[in-house]
C-alpha cells in the first residue's frame, strides 16, 4: 500500500462517487481491504496500470460473484487524474468483462454509477453495458444534494454474438 493510493482515496474530487468517502482512509485500512479481497473466494481486485507498468491509474473489482445467479458486479476507481478522459476506464471494463464472461463463465455483469458521474456511465456503455434502470434520488452527494443511481448490465450472449 502506498501513500499515493491513500491520498487518492482521501481526495474529495476522486472519492466523491465512492461509498468509502464516509471514512478517512489509512494505509492500514486500505491494506486490510486489499488483503481481504485477495483472500476472498468471491471477489477479485486488479490494479489498472499504464501499458509500460510504470504508472498505477486505479483499481477495478469484480465481485461479489453469485454462484447461484452466475453473475457479478464491477466497480472501479481511477485515482490518477492523468487517466481521466483517456479511455482507460473503458479498456479496463472491457478486459474485466471479457474475463468474467469467458474466463469465469459468468452469464451477467452489472454496475452502478451515480448519474452525475457521466464519465463512468459512458465508459460502461462504450463496453456494451445497457442502462437497465435508475434509482431515483438514491444517494446524497457531498454537497447535500440527492443524485440518482444508474444501473447498468451486460449479458454473456451479447459478448458471444460479438465474437462471431
Amino acid at each position: 500500500m502506498t501513500e499515493e493510493y491513500r491520498a487518492w482515496m482521501a481526495d474529495p474530487e476522486i472519492n466523491r462517487y465512492l461509498e468509502s468517502r464516509f471514512s478517512e482512509p489509512t494505509i492500514e485500512s486500505l491494506r486490510e481491504y486489499v488483503v481481504g479481497l485477495r483472500a476472498s473466494s468471491h471477489s477479485y481486485l486488479f490494479g489498472i496500470f499504464s501499458k509500460d507498468g510504470g504508472s498505477h491509474f486505479g483499481n477495478i473489482k469484480l465481485g461479489p460473484v453469485s454462484n447461484v445467479h452466475n453473475s457479478a458486479t464491477i466497480g472501479l476507481v481511477l485515482g490518477n487524474r492523468a487517466a481521466w478522459g483517456q479511455g482507460i476506464a473503458s479498456e479496463a471494463i472491457g478486459a474485466l468483462s471479457r474475463w468474467g464472461f469467458i474466463g469465469l463463465g459468468l452469464d451477467k455483469l452489472t454496475a452502478g454509477s451515480y448519474q452525475s458521474n457521466a464519465g463512468s456511465v459512458r465508459a460502461f456503455q462504450k463496453c456494451g453495458y445497457a442502462i437497465e434502470g435508475v434509482q431515483r434520488s438514491q444517494v446524497r452527494l457531498n454537497t447535500g444534494e440527492r443524485d440518482d443511481v444508474v444501473l447498468l448490465g451486460r449479458v454473456k450472449a451479447d459478448v458471444l454474438m460479438e465474437r462471431q
